[in-house]
């Protein structure tokens, strides 16, 4: 059962922060999914990018109202998930567009998720994400 727990809320995860031009991402969603402030971290850069739960809903926000995002869809596509107690480490195996109709197969990329059990609940605590790129794939075993 408890996989299962962790398996939606990493879905709704992806799913809230989902967009397009009929769509919003589901920000209050979003922060009911984490715990406390909840932390984010963009390893894609020299200089990884950090964010709050409320800094990282913003950024969102700001790029969509400046036009320049109009567009991005992310699904987990394999995971492999570890609990020890009221603490669980799911690594997240996802594929991600920026445009509506990006051509297979998406661009892809590892997130790694901590969760917390707390009131009867999982939350996510913190994640760290990072795109594959040239010199730098998904390790097979990922894949299960």
């Amino acid at each position: 059962m408890t996989n299962l727990q962790i398996d939606h809320l990493t879905q709704k995860f992806y799913e809230s922060i989902c967009f397009s031009h009929e769509k919003y991402p589901n920000l209050d969603q979003l922060q009911e999914l984490f715990y406390g402030d909840g932390k984010l971290v963009n390893g894609n850069f020299d200089n990884p990018l950090e964010f709050t739960v409320q800094s990282y809903m913003q950024a969102i926000m700001h790029q969509i109202e400046e036009g320049n995002a109009e567009f991005y869809s992310i699904q987990e596509i394999a995971d492999v998930t570890e609990v020890f107690g009221n603490t669980a480490h799911r690594v997240s195996v996802y594929e991600h567009a920026s445009r509506p109709n990006s051509e297979q197969p998406w661009k892809r990329g590892v997130n790694y998720i901590q969760f917390i059990f707390n009131e009867g609940s999982w939350r996510i605590i913190s994640m760290l994400w990072n795109d594959e790129k040239e010199g730098l794939k998904v390790p097979e075993e990922y894949f299960g």
